[in-house]
């Protein structure tokens, strides 16, 4: 962090003192630094300048008529404007208890009449280099917390892109047994029913073969579209492998079970209707459900309903 101040002439300072002579005086002593010096007579001016134009340090007087110079630091204080502004107060007051109300008002320093030139240059180079260490020190915390955002933000995408498929955009192998297995403890612990099932999209292999991997690229993204329609939004959609997705149900029963694959298919009847493709999408699905209490894992899950969806697939082959 450096520590190198403001030249003289780029710092601005505000004067309040009700006694013409000690005003020019100190002014004098400043100007002579090369200090942009401002002058107030009194502390209804003082207010008015410093929220008009904050400076960046205020020697302020406290014996003055209408507002003493503790009502002012008192303003300066709770104004957003102001509140940051060093004060030093110059006073002929000397008692300890008009220093620790100085202090205690929010006061920086405190320089006892009659002053010393040197002794003011010295507690205003001071209150400077604090002021500017403390901005310094403001502007790096903000500059660590927006690399830090962008650290994080940029974490977070690529752990997006690491647990999200590329083409269909629904969660990868990875991605899905990282949601999924958090989302199975939790279903039993609470000793939930949770289901899974496994759709196989039928006839790739040919799509890619006789029209194009391109043409195979839009039916598993046609079909990805499709299975996110179908289920709900809390459960987990990925593509595990080329033509094959899984779908894990937290929170399901026997009829839901029963009432997704339904719906699914309705869906792809009506989206081959609709759409005058080259190509008519077909799935071959399998489902299997976790009782409660009963000790099997998610990979167990998933094989039972790779088999189911086998058969399925078996058996419409044996229709055609």
């Amino acid at each position: 962090m450096a520590n190198l101040l403001k030249s003289p002439s780029e710092t601005n300072i505000l004067v309040v003192d009700d006694t013409p002579d000690n005003l020019r005086l100190l002014a004098k002593i400043l100007e002579l630094q090369g200090y942009t010096i401002r002058k107030s007579i009194n502390g209804r001016m003082a207010l008015q300048a410093a929220e008009r134009h904050p400076p960046d340090l205020i020697l302020l007087d406290i014996n003055m008529p209408e507002m003493n110079g503790y009502e002012v630091c008192q303003q300066l204080k709770a104004s957003k404007t102001t509140d940051q502004i060093p004060i030093i107060f110059i006073s002929a007051l000397d008692q300890i208890n008009d220093k620790l109300q100085a202090f205690e008002l929010g006061g920086q320093d405190y320089i006892t009449k009659p002053f010393q030139e040197l002794e003011v240059l010295m507690r205003v180079r001071n209150q400077l280099l604090i002021k500017q260490q403390h901005q310094e020190l403001i502007e790096q915390n903000q500059r660590l917390k927006h690399e830090i955002q962008e650290r994080l933000k940029a974490e977070a995408e690529v752990r997006q892109l690491s647990l999200t498929d590329e083409l269909t955009g629904l969660y990868n192998r990875r991605g899905f047994f990282w949601l999924a297995n958090q989302q199975f403890k939790i279903s039993k612990h609470r000793q939930t029913f949770s289901c899974l099932f496994f759709v196989d999209l039928d006839g790739l292999k040919h799509i890619n073969d006789s029209l194009g991997h391109e043409t195979g690229d839009r039916m598993l993204i046609n079909i990805a579209q499709l299975l996110k329609q179908s289920f709900r939004e809390s459960d987990i959609v990925a593509r595990i492998g080329g033509d094959e997705f899984v779908i894990f149900v937290s929170v399901c029963s026997t009829h839901n079970t029963d009432e997704f694959s339904p719906r699914l298919q309705a869906n792809i009847d009506r989206f081959n209707q609709e759409h005058n493709y080259s190509y008519q999408l077909s799935i071959s699905i399998g489902a299997t459900q976790c009782a409660l209490n009963e000790n099997v894992s998610l990979e167990q899950l998933i094989e039972e309903a790779d088999k189911v969806m086998y058969e399925h697939k078996r058996a419409k082959r044996l229709v055609t």
